[in-house]
């Protein structure tokens, strides 16, 4: 029975989403291999830009909450997985350590205990698993009609004839860091979609001493 890793990497792989902590900051075009394809050369007067859209995702202050609120939803049910985990691998060393000293019938009952545990924990996964997705997907599918958006504005007000979504062992093998749009992209998208905090309640006022 094996752990849900993919919990345990927020967005950042998620949104794939890290998380805002975990995804590499873009500053350049990644040295990826060359491609068999490469992307067309721009014309004469063509502007271009290039975004990492996994990382503009993930970076944006609703990509974080959506990170943090997936993080918080689930870890409780990814701790009862591991606590099954542990009980069965804490079993299986009791028979392994006491093998010589239990009774026939300790031995079928510890046995029976494990493979109870063993088939809670392979539904319990499932579900987990299942119900993650779910969430993931409407998550990814929230920020990227957002973002695409956001990109198609940023697009007709600066002019850009084309732009290109940068990911390791893609097509663009090389850019100039002036081409970049990832970090715009990211500011314009919490303008236009800002994140609001938390409202906290008013502490109330001390009540004068009486007389």
């Amino acid at each position: 029975m094996r752990t849900l890793r993919r919990l345990s990497l927020l967005l950042s792989v998620a949104l794939a989403l890290a998380v805002g902590a975990s995804a590499q900051t873009f500053e350049s075009v990644p040295q990826a291999k060359p491609a068999a394809t490469q992307a067309p050369a721009a014309g004469p007067g063509v502007k271009i830009g290039i975004i990492n859209i996994q990382v503009a995702m993930v970076r944006t202050q609703e990509g974080r909450k959506a990170s943090e609120e997936l993080q918080a939803k689930f870890t409780p049910r990814q701790a009862e997985l591991q606590k099954l985990q542990d009980d069965v691998r804490g079993l299986e060393d009791q028979l392994r350590t006491q093998e010589r000293t239990l009774s026939d019938d300790a031995r079928q009952q510890i046995m029976r205990d494990i493979e109870t545990k063993r088939k809670q924990g392979t539904r319990l996964q499932q579900d987990l698993q299942e119900d993650y997705e779910d969430a993931q997907t409407n998550v990814i599918n929230q920020l990227g009609e957002k973002m695409q958006r956001v990109i198609d504005r940023y697009a007709r007000e600066n002019s850009l004839n084309l732009i290109f979504n940068v990911a390791p062992g893609g097509p663009i093998i090389f850019a100039t860091p002036t081409v970049d749009i990832t970090d715009d992209i990211i500011k314009l998208y919490d303008q236009t979609y800002p994140v609001q905090a938390a409202q906290q309640k008013p502490v109330p006022a001390p009540k004068p001493n009486q007389p």
